[in-house]
């Protein structure tokens, strides 16, 4: 990992929400998207009207967190992460 100096927002980072489900569904499933930022605050939300935040860049969707490295959630984080660090390698 990089470091990162006080007061800076890195141009691309990994942010993640709960996700909405029916009251029928037990487990509990969240959102992972890579976004990029204008580099003055971090966004609040994965969200295109969110102050600080320019795109999406990737969007998982619904995923369920299970309870191993394995699960659709852990893969997809660890693959976001992947994708923010070399996108801030290139911008760098």
């Amino acid at each position: 990992m990089t470091t990162i100096e006080a007061n800076t927002v890195p141009r691309f980072l990994v942010m993640t929400s709960s996700a909405k489900m029916p009251p029928s569904v037990r487990a509990r499933y969240r959102n992972v998207a890579v976004v990029e930022t204008d580099g003055t605050k971090y966004p609040a939300m994965i969200s295109t009207h969110a102050r600080g935040l320019v795109r999406i860049v990737s969007y998982s969707g619904k995923l369920n967190v299970g309870k191993g490295i394995r699960s659709a959630y852990a893969l997809a984080l660890a693959e976001a992460e992947a994708t923010a660090e070399r996108l801030n390698g290139e911008a760098a």
